[in-house]
């Protein structure tokens, strides 16, 4: 259903033509549009923090992501069912958006994408298979030479390099969307840990 819900997002965007930067920035995460807002007294304008992460900015960047959540989601949800799923997606895609709009709170860029979302999901495929490998997540993908590689390795990996942006950004020289992934990745370990001693067994 997200997978769905993001294409569809998707495909809505290029059916607007010219005016998707329009809807983008309505839509989008605008770090400068939500504090205005709140200090004029619109809380409203906080629902762009979850609208945000249903848009793309490419068929790249479509694609990617939903590749992420298509192969670490399933096992994921299986462990922590449905709702348990569904909590760590949201609590890990609006603490994406709340760490872009608390390191830049006078951006005018508009952000979107279901980046922290989906590293939420990596971080609790992390805490709760923390001996996989990428052959037990994906065999068909990965010559036989790596598929004892453990997840744990490369999640680290991932994470310091999302940290590297995250920093280098302060200075302007790159996006600043690298928050995002950590807010994402560090609140989706929290969660996972918690919903995994409710829901211990599910195999």
């Amino acid at each position: 259903m997200l997978v769905a819900a993001n294409v569809a997002a998707f495909a809505y965007e290029l059916s607007l033509g010219a005016g998707v930067e329009q809807f983008v920035r309505r839509w989008g995460l605008v770090p400068a549009d939500v504090v205005e807002g709140l200090a004029a007294g619109e809380p409203a304008v906080v629902i762009t923090l979850l609208t945000c992460t249903l848009l793309h900015a490419g068929w790249f960047h479509l694609l990617t992501n939903m590749l992420y959540l298509a192969v670490f989601g399933p096992p994921v949800e299986r462990r922590l069912g449905s709702l348990g799923f569904s909590i760590v997606y949201a609590a890990s895609a609006l603490a994406g958006s709340l760490a872009y709009l608390i390191v830049q709170p006078t951006s005018e860029t508009a952000a979107i994408g279901a980046s922290g979302a989906i590293a939420g999901i990596i971080a609790s495929h992390l805490v709760l298979f923390p001996g996989a490998t990428l052959g037990s997540i994906a065999p068909v993908l990965f010559l036989r030479v790596v598929e004892t590689t453990p997840t744990f390795l490369l999640f680290l990996l991932w994470l310091a390099a999302q940290l590297f942006i995250s920093v280098a950004s302060l200075t302007g020289s790159t996006s600043t969307l690298g928050w995002a992934h950590v807010g994402g990745f560090a609140i989706g370990l929290v969660v996972a840990s918690v919903l995994r001693k409710w829901r211990p067994q599910s195999y």
